[in-house]
């Protein structure tokens, strides 16, 4: 994730939109970070610009980060494993879930969320955070992640399982409407390696760089690994070593793969079932052969080594489509690359299967095939607007129309629509977006406004009849439409563009083999319950790795914006005032989704108190 999206970025860039600081002092605070190499929250603090209070706010009301009572929420083992102990202590963080590819994590401390991104950069993994009270938070990650001392006088405290035993969730499991039928035990994938396949199930995982310095590789697998061939710098011979990494990679079942420089060495590490594991190294100047030959591999042979690097290709390996991410950034011990290995995803997903209503699917049916202007989709972090944004594509493109489309990352290829992934260093969002505007093109597509340009932009390209999809960091319409206000959007022009709002969470389903009703007391208390509401929640069960769960589906809203919202929103008034004019149009809100979720058995009234907070 680069800095201009990260979630620290994100966190100062509401606070300025709040007023609560300025530009100027952000830069400062920033350069102050770098300089003696913390995180800017602790500038902040130090400097008294801005409180604990004054984050969770811009956290809860302008990015729409829910508050989690851990007291009773159990954290998933899969989540567990996903951290090391020593950095889950050493950054104050409790990883709760996994869904869509982000990690949720839970913090104590507000002021934290600004160490996210290193560890998100450390782990290699994308993180969305949650709120949790100090005490609680302290309480229970001593629970999951005791000290050794703690762990030794302890033997019986709950420790994260071995991630072999975890059914991991898969991407196709997300917004099913009923779970598929699954063997009674979860089975850990077995790599079909003849003998040498137990040794790399056995092979010791390591927790951080100094311990991988000092650790011996793991055993051989299919491919034994030589990097000494790299001594030679032949193109052919690093071409096959290449190919050998990959094919090694993915035979243990790697989902990813690391090039790390450290001081004199680099090491070649895979990511294993959340666990990193050391398979070779070599002398630091040898690493740049390699790295040259996964960017030609990766068709990013001109960019030179001074320049981070992004791409993206289909290839085959091990008898299986598989799409390779491949991202290299310059540091100051050497390039540091790392390779996500994914299989090749289905088509996305059609409206049937967002779990909308049958009135909501019909609006944005007939916005993509006949609308112009924006169709705005808000979500939080990991709220599956990514999702919603390749069905809106999917359907445009059925429908006839040219789609063009600025994307982070590419989740989804769609043959009919033009998608343009967006590299680091490169040109910005707003540029490809200008670009696409002079395109002969009905769609333009954003996976992710972000600044005050790309907003203005957007609402240009609406001006001109296009059609223009977009999704924007909120926690529903009324507040992503008051926090495009508050980066700068003209309110008149915003008002006139604005077509269609889609709001929506993700909730994770109860698990069907084991739901059992509850007293119904936390259910009664859902604003509109009806009375003697039956409540159902998991218990747990080896189907859904005893957490309760087995896949996840979105709860929605959507809203037509009519003329008195339009007008609303022109005057620049407030999120309450919005909200209030969208009820009035007869927008269906989030909760009343998530009601009828809860009446059908199919969520827990504590996952949507946990999403959306309606007891505090």
């Amino acid at each position: 994730m680069s800095p201009a999206n990260g979630i620290s970025q994100r966190v100062l860039d509401s606070l300025v939109a709040a007023g609560l600081i300025t530009g100027e002092q952000v830069a400062s605070v920033q350069d102050a970070a770098a300089t003696r190499g913390v995180h800017v929250g602790e500038i902040l603090a130090e400097r008294d610009l801005v409180s604990a209070i004054d984050v969770v706010s811009v956290l809860e009301h302008e990015m729409g980060v829910p508050q989690v009572d851990l007291s009773s929420y159990a954290p998933e083992d899969e989540a567990l494993a996903l951290v090391p102990p020593h950095l889950a202590r050493e950054r104050r963080v409790l990883p709760l879930f996994e869904i869509e590819g982000m990690l949720t994590v839970a913090v104590g401390d507000p002021m934290d969320v600004f160490a996210l991104d290193a560890l998100a950069a450390e782990l290699s993994l994308e993180l969305e955070p949650v709120l949790a009270d100090g005490a609680s938070f302290s309480a229970t990650l001593t629970q999951y992640y005791p000290s050794d001392a703690v762990a030794a006088e302890a033997p019986g405290a709950p420790v994260p399982p071995v991630a072999a035993e975890i059914e991991q969730f898969e991407a196709s499991d997300f917004f099913e409407e009923t779970a598929e039928e699954t063997p009674a035990v979860p089975v850990a994938p077995v790599v079909e390696a003849g003998p040498a396949a137990t040794e790399v199930a056995d092979a010791p995982a390591v927790e951080t760089i100094e311990q991988m310095a000092a650790a011996e590789p793991a055993p051989s697998g299919p491919t034994a690994i030589d990097l000494d061939v790299l001594a030679v710098a032949d193109s052919r011979k690093v071409a096959v070593l290449v190919a050998d990494i990959l094919d090694d990679a993915v035979a243990r079942g790697a989902s990813r793969l690391h090039l790390l420089p450290y001081k004199e060495d680099f090491f070649l590490v895979y990511r294993v079932k959340g666990a990193l594991e050391k398979v070779a190294s070599a002398p630091l100047s040898m690493q740049g052969a390699l790295v040259d030959g996964f960017k030609q591999y990766a068709r990013l042979g001109s960019v030179p080594p001074s320049r981070p690097a992004l791409g993206r290709l289909h290839t085959r390996i091990g008898d299986k489509d598989r799409v390779l991410t491949v991202s290299v950034v310059p540091t100051i011990a050497g390039q540091r690359l790392v390779v996500s290995i994914a299989g090749l995803k289905p088509k996305p997903r059609g409206f049937e299967d967002l779990g909308m209503g049958e009135a909501e699917t019909r609006a944005l049916q007939a916005m993509v095939e006949r609308g112009r202007g924006i169709l705005l989709v808000c979500a939080p972090v990991a709220g599956g607007s990514t999702t919603t944004y390749y069905a809106l594509l999917a359907h445009a493109a059925a429908s006839g129309k040219t789609v063009y489309s600025v994307e982070q990352s590419v989740e989804y290829e769609i043959a009919a629509v033009a998608q343009v992934m967006i590299e680091p260093g490169g040109p910005s969002p707003a540029a490809y977006i200008a670009a696409g505007m002079r395109q002969d093109t009905d769609v333009i597509a954003i996976d992710g406004l972000r600044t005050v340009e790309d907003v203005h932009l957007a609402v240009e390209a609406a001006g001109l009849g296009k059609l223009v999809i977009a999704t924007f960091p909120a926690a529903d319409i009324a507040s992503g439409v008051r926090r495009m206000l508050d980066l700068g959007a003209e309110p008149h022009s915003l008002a006139a563009a604005l077509t269609l709002g889609v709001g929506q969470r993700l909730v994770r389903l109860n698990c069907p083999n084991c739901s059992l009703e509850t007293d119904g007391a936390l259910a009664s208390r859902i604003p509109g319950a009806p009375s003697g509401l039956r409540d159902k929640a998991g218990s747990g069960c080896p189907n859904c790795g005893k957490s309760g769960f087995k896949g996840a589906t979105a709860i929605n809203e959507v809203l037509p914006f009519t003329e008195p919202v339009r007008a609303t929103v022109g005057r620049g008034a407030s999120e309450a005032e919005i909200a209030s004019a969208a009820a009035a149009a007869g927008m269906r809100p989030l909760l009343v989704s998530g009601l009828s979720r809860v009446k059908n058995g199919e969520v827990s009234a504590e996952e949507l108190n946990r999403v959306l907070r309606f007891v505090q």
